[in-house]
């Protein structure tokens, strides 16, 4: 007996574990090891630990543990079960469902986006706003706002609980007093709702994109969103009006404001801030160049450098945004994912495309979502319309893409976000790019030929999951650009990637002079008119129209 109590205080020692009061499992895992385990060694810990081990197989190498949330965290029990000798991987017990799922929204029949980019089958696959570590996904709507009282969006707005709603004061020091629901750049205060007034305010633009992304799912109320559990971080950049309007300035601010919430989150363990893995942008510049607005480009690396992947509405003028300009889908950023738009017949939209600057498409055209929850709407039953075209109702769906691939994140990417959340970034753009389908009717708008499918997406992350591709192995595509295009012959070339090479033709197909001093491309001796431009990075070749006006 003497024997066997030292030898059960030395595992305790190993494993750092105290004896834990005997209360019923509320979490359960499922734990593989490589050899058998025999379940009297894991009931020694159980009563520890483990209120229940429970093997699922004869061999005794697949496990169900039990265990009570109060008394020992996930990333705790986590920590225990590597150090068990054996242990190979452990994953979240769940329930699984018949296919496929249906919510009980009462207008999802008129969602048709949802089964084209295969929300619904992905909703077979994960459907929480939470992922395996605990963490509570944030998307950050960037928007008009959205009215806190929106029946559709109840328990989806995030709420900054570290700051105490209404005592004047700054509790997490964050330099915004009460941010409680977000906060709202245009009036400088923390109304997200953005009301003048008690009966004055619009939010027509912000409430469609936030009710595509992320509307309650499955509460017998209006619309599914696409994730139907999420946290929405509501930023306002824009007014009241029927034509909103904002400021480069404006944006900066809101994205900053991002910025400093998940910083917050990192640095306190997740006690503060938010964990923002997305946000949404569908507003942009027309006609601006990157050499315009370098402030506002470099903004999307210092979020990607803290794990904030961007997604973009491109403009809604057909036409190449490399030689039309566009901000911001022209910032040369591997934080962005640029979105373009198509129809319910996978049609192309007209929308700026682009076969380096622009990644894929989403539905983007007569799209049914939430609408603002203003008096006249709804005393006119208005609060959910359809109609809603432009990449500004395409970019939602892939910024909660995003977030449905973090829900769904294993333990390899989990941990490669935590070490290095720039790749991590790297690694949800790549999942992304590579579920597209690829149809005929998007060749030449984008550099994917693809429009977004979230379950293919998800797909592509098992294969990386289970180590059957490297990230090396999965393109996303080079961003690059030339700038300004039309131009003089000085042309600036925006990469992130070294440039190998650069060669120039003219519309015949006869090389031109070119040269190149490792920023930019001087045509100094050429006449205007239209050139190729072939530009070779490490054996990619990125091939740009290049219009030459002296004027």
């Amino acid at each position: 007996m003497f024997k066997r109590l030292i030898i059960l205080c030395f595992c305790l020692w190993v494993f750092g574990l105290t004896a834990l009061p005997k209360l019923p499992p509320d979490q359960f895992l499922i734990v593989q090891f490589s050899r058998p385990v025999q379940k009297p060694s894991l009931s020694e810990m159980a009563g520890y630990a483990f209120p229940l081990a429970e093997a699922l197989n004869t061999s005794n190498t697949l496990y169900k543990i039990g265990y009570n949330s109060s008394l020992i965290d996930e990333g705790r029990v986590t920590s225990l079960l590597r150090r068990i000798p054996y242990y190979v991987a452990s994953q979240a017990d769940g329930p699984v469902h018949f296919r496929a799922t249906t919510p009980n929204d009462s207008l999802f029949s008129k969602q048709f986006h949802l089964g084209l980019i295969k929300a619904t089958e992905a909703w077979d696959l994960t459907r929480s706003g939470v992922n395996r570590r605990g963490d509570t996904i944030v998307l950050a709507i960037i928007d008009d706002g959205l009215h806190v009282n929106h029946p559709d969006f109840q328990g989806n707005i995030w709420v900054n609980y570290a700051d105490t709603a209404g005592n004047g004061l700054d509790d997490d020091s964050n330099g915004y007093i009460d941010d409680h629901y977000g906060w709202n750049f245009m009036n400088n205060n923390n109304d997200i709702s953005d009301s003048i007034g008690p009966f004055s305010y619009k939010a027509n633009h912000g409430t469609p994109v936030a009710g595509i992304a992320g509307a309650v799912g499955n509460n017998k109320e209006g619309i599914s969103g696409i994730m139907w559990r999420v946290k929405l971080m509501i930023v306002n950049i824009a007014d009241t009006g029927d034509f909103p309007a904002a400021f480069q300035s404006d944006a900066l601010r809101a994205y900053s404001y991002v910025l400093e919430q998940r910083k917050l989150y990192n640095a306190s363990g997740g006690k503060k801030g938010a964990f923002v893995v997305a946000t949404n942008s569908s507003w942009g510049a027309n006609g601006k160049f990157p050499h315009q607005a370098p402030l506002w480009c470099a903004m999307y690396d210092s979020l990607g450098k803290y794990g904030i992947l961007n997604a973009i509405a491109t403009s809604n003028t057909d036409g190449l945004v490399d030689t039309q300009g566009d901000l911001p889908t022209l910032c040369p950023s591997n934080h962005m994912i640029a979105v373009n738009a198509s129809t319910a017949d996978d049609k192309f939209f007209a929308s700026g495309w682009s076969t380096t600057q622009v990644d894929l498409c989403a539905p983007g055209h007569n799209i049914f979502s939430a609408m603002a929850y203003t008096p006249g709407n709804i005393r006119d039953g208005r609060i959910y319309t359809g109609g809603h075209s432009g990449t500004s109702f395409a970019s939602p769906m892939v910024t909660a893409a995003i977030g449905v691939l973090h829900s769904y994140a294993c333990e390899r990417v989990l941990d490669t976000i935590k070490m290095n959340p720039a790749k991590g970034n790297a690694l949800m753009r790549k999942f992304i790019l590579e579920g597209v389908d690829i149809l005929e009717t998007f060749n030449g708008k984008n550099v994917t030929s693809g429009r977004l499918n979230i379950k293919k997406s998800l797909q592509v992350m098992d294969k990386y999951c289970l180590g059957e591709v490297s990230v090396n192995a999965m393109h996303g595509g080079k961003r690059i650009g030339l700038f300004p295009n039309p131009g003089n012959g000085r042309i600036q070339v925006v990469s992130l990637d070294e440039v190998t090479s650069v060669a120039c033709y003219d519309i015949t197909g006869k090389p031109v002079e070119a040269v190149y001093d490792g920023q930019e491309i001087h045509l100094a001796n050429v006449s205007d008119g239209m050139y190729v431009i072939r530009i070779m990075q490490d054996k990619v070749v990125h091939t740009f129209t290049y219009v030459k006006n002296s004027d």
